[in-house]
């Protein structure tokens, strides 16, 4: 499954949350994305980390996207972790949940447990967890109630790096849960 297949799922599932209920919020977990990090003495990431970081960060960019509701706005937003060929259709599912009315709330908590490097491509294997992540009707303010992700969710990432950045350009989910 692709990055928009995953975008896809999400989303959909954001999409398709109904009318919205009067229910308690969640506390949010990292809605806005995070200020880049201060420069600090010391030493450099490794590569696995510059990979871990981007992947990370393509997350925190993707939950800025949806909130954006705006087509050129996401693609601003999406262009430092998302790899070209997969931004039309991700942008295309973004806006089947503008269409609805809903921005992103809460975020994805990820959890890196390997990093492969060969050369310009990286394989990350993460148990993400999606049930932080849902959808906020931003008409009502009343949060989705059927939006939310699962927890433990086992995926393999293709990152390429174009340049000095590494951008997410595929994933595929595996079967068996995972455990962070």
């Amino acid at each position: 499954m692709g990055v928009a297949g995953l975008a896809g799922i999400a989303l959909t599932a954001a999409a398709c949350g109904g009318q919205a209920a009067n229910v308690a919020l969640p506390a949010k977990a990292g809605t806005a994305p995070a200020a880049p990090a201060a420069v600090t003495a010391g030493p450099a990431p490794t590569p696995q980390e510059a990979v871990a970081t981007a992947y990370r960060g393509y997350w925190q960019a993707y939950a800025a996207a949806m909130t954006a509701a705006n087509a050129a706005q996401a693609r601003t937003v999406l262009a430092p972790y998302e790899a070209p060929a997969g931004m039309p259709q991700l942008i295309k599912t973004l806006q089947v949940v503008w269409a609805a009315h809903e921005v992103a709330y809460g975020g994805a908590v990820t959890h890196v447990k390997s990093v492969q490097i060969t050369g310009t491509r990286a394989i990350l294997n993460d148990c993400l967890d999606l049930s932080h992540f849902g959808a906020v009707n931003r008409v009502t303010g009343q949060i989705v109630p059927e939006s939310f992700g699962l927890p433990n969710l086992d995926y393999y990432v293709t990152l390429l790096r174009t340049g000095d950045r590494w951008r997410v350009s595929n994933m595929q989910s595996v079967e068996v849960p995972c455990k962070p």
